[in-house]
């Protein structure tokens, strides 16, 4: 775990830190002599002895020393820190390294020290800022086409060496502090996704273009006992020669004039009771997935999704829509998108989630659009899936 999360809620440790440092401030001599910096240690009272010649951007350290009491001002890499003098004594300093000081990693000519003033002159001490390891949060789609553009969000993606699926490596076309996106190979590809920044690698737990892992229904593999994408409705398999292709057949709206309605045997399509054969779990510790393209502003309606399990039904409405973030605009995608929706979300008519995932037996797809007509809608969606977290 980063320093910077460690610290930022350790409020406890602050206040005992404080009143430690201000009885040692009753001890010390008080003098304006030139400042001297020895060391730097975690604030935590545990760790005491610890001693630190590098940190992330964001913790919270002590800095120790003789003649520091008087304090004007402390800087990180020439960068000024804010600072509570009464937590410090004329032998230790408490500072918070700022969040957007400069580091070793993404900044050119940093100076790698620490630098003190106070009113009996300077001290510095070398210390080098180093950036977290980078953090995969998500990809925007699990499903890329060969030749397709992967876009990989997280966090820390400083100094991005190298993009892998698997041992291939793909070409970065750009990067940012928080997302990746890179070209996928001309041959179709799957597996983890690996990025190698400057202080460390981040993997998906997941494979990418993985059809097999957890799958319900991605109408190219049966999901009936005879052979059948789906046992029953009419919503439109489409080809997987279509152009909106993501891997194979897949289900389309593509309609004018909803009508205000809760069903239409053209909007839904449902397995009968099937094995899908999915591990032993509970709904906590499971994420329900399926890949949507969205190709024009979304605002009514909703994909009402019922999972049968043990003989219950589990239902959770689809409708992202539905939030302030797209309440002016509608919900519209760039192309293809994973959802991930935890499957503790899927509650059954008294409110309880899903005990056993090997239980499932049943997957229906539902657009409805009960309230409201629609003047025109255009979604697809694919792979429905159940995985481990």
């Amino acid at each position: 775990m980063s320093f910077k999360y460690m610290f930022r809620t350790a409020l406890g440790l602050v206040m005992a830190a404080g009143m430690l440092l201000s009885m040692q401030s009753c001890n010390d001599d008080d003098v304006d002599g030139a400042p001297m910096i020895s060391n730097v240690r975690l604030l935590d009272p545990t760790k005491a002895d610890s001693s630190l010649n590098a940190a992330e951007p964001g913790s919270l350290i002590v800095i120790q020393g003789q003649n520091l009491g008087s304090v004007l001002k402390v800087y990180f890499n020439d960068f000024e820190a804010n600072f509570n003098a009464a937590l410090g004594s004329n032998s230790n300093l408490v500072v918070t390294i700022p969040a957007n000081a400069p580091t070793k990693a993404v900044d050119a000519g940093v100076s790698n020290k620490i630098r003190v003033q106070t009113r009996g002159g300077e001290a510095t001490y070398d210390f080098v800022l180093t950036a977290p390891t980078p953090v995969i949060s998500s990809l925007y789609s699990e499903f890329v086409k060969p030749g397709g553009t992967l876009t990989i969000r997280g966090d820390y993606f400083y100094n991005i060496k190298s993009v892998k699926v698997g041992g291939t490596s793909l070409q970065i076309l750009s990067s940012s502090v928080d997302q990746i996106t890179a070209k996928m190979p001309a041959a179709a590809v799957s597996d983890i996704v690996t990025v190698e920044g400057e202080f460390g690698t981040a993997r998906t737990g997941y494979k990418i273009n993985d059809a097999m892992t957890g799958n319900m229904v991605n109408f190219d593999i049966p999901a009936t006992t005879w052979n059948a994408e789906v046992c029953w409705g009419a919503a439109p398999i489409i080809a997987a020669t279509d152009p909106g292709s993501i891997s194979g057949k897949f289900s389309r709206i593509k309609q004018t004039k909803l009508p205000a309605t809760g069903y239409a045997d053209g909007w839904v399509f449902s397995t009968c009771t099937f094995d899908f054969k999915l591990a032993a779990g509970a709904a906590a510790d499971r994420q329900f997935k399926f890949e949507h393209n969205i190709a024009e502003p979304w605002k009514a309606g909703k994909y009402d999704i019922t999972i049968t399990a043990g003989g219950s039904e589990y239902v959770y409405s689809f409708q992202p829509w539905n939030s302030t973030e797209y309440a002016a605009t509608g919900y519209q995608t760039n192309g293809w998108r994973t959802a991930v929706i935890e499957l503790s979300e899927f509650k059954n008519a008294g409110g309880n989630t899903i005990t056993d995932v090997s239980k499932v037996t049943d997957l229906k797809v539902l657009f409805n659009s009960p309230d409201v007509a629609i003047a025109s809608f255009n979604g697809s969606v694919d792979n429905f899936r159940i995985v481990a977290k």
